[in-house]
């Protein structure tokens, strides 16, 4: 299949207007399971703990961590992935948002990064090195909505406010096979820890 820049997004753009979409199946695992955590349904509720994050050698002396929290299912082929996400951040760099792996050098996560007291829509592209992007997102408060869209080797990462129309922040290239983890993920790399709340994930094909 011959994918375009153009065909990705209006392809993203379009999965808005999905009027209805399946609810996630239960997940099969955890990688770095919290000690305080409910699953109900489509729904997830975790504290993060202190340490947690993902991300590898860009800016941090080379290392490698692998500590963040992620609840996850396989899914084989093109999907489109939906969650509503609110948390009580308090610390630079606390995060939740879905994530896409393949393995502990190639993954990619997007959704709420908090920094300097706000929100920012932020996502991180690894392949074997991380990379970031982040953009503040002024006067957003209460739950945001968060989507992820593969269509073969292409990611892309969309945001909004509840009951709004998402807007779409990022496009980018993740080798993958047919078969990826996709999940929830919440990290607390510098601060105490917080509580996240997961609500309405979904899942349908791409």
């Amino acid at each position: 299949m011959i994918l375009s820049r153009r065909t990705a997004l209006v392809g993203a753009g379009a999965a808005a207007l999905t009027p209805s979409l399946g609810r996630a199946a239960e997940p099969t695992a955890w990688l770095n399971r919290p000690k305080v955590w409910t699953a109900t349904g489509s729904g997830l509720s975790l504290r993060a703990e202190s340490g947690s994050d993902f991300w590898r050698k860009t800016l941090s002396e080379g290392r490698n961590l692998d500590s963040g929290h992620f609840y996850f299912r396989e899914i084989v082929g093109d999907f489109i992935s939906t969650v509503t996400v609110e948390a009580d951040y308090g610390a630079d760099a606390d995060q939740t948002g879905l994530m896409v792996r393949v393995d502990a050098e190639t993954w990619m996560k997007s959704g709420i990064e908090w920094l300097s007291g706000q929100p920012h829509a932020a996502s991180v592209f690894t392949r074997d090195w991380s990379d970031g992007s982040v953009t503040r997102l002024e006067g957003w408060t209460g739950p945001v909505t968060l989507r992820v869209t593969r269509r073969g080797p292409i990611l892309t990462c969309g945001y909004g406010r509840t009951g709004q129309a998402l807007f779409d922040a990022r496009l980018g290239y993740l080798p993958m096979g047919r078969s990826v983890q996709l999940g929830l993920t919440a990290c607390a790399p510098f601060g105490p820890g917080f509580e996240a709340r997961f609500s309405d994930w979904a899942v349908s094909s791409a």
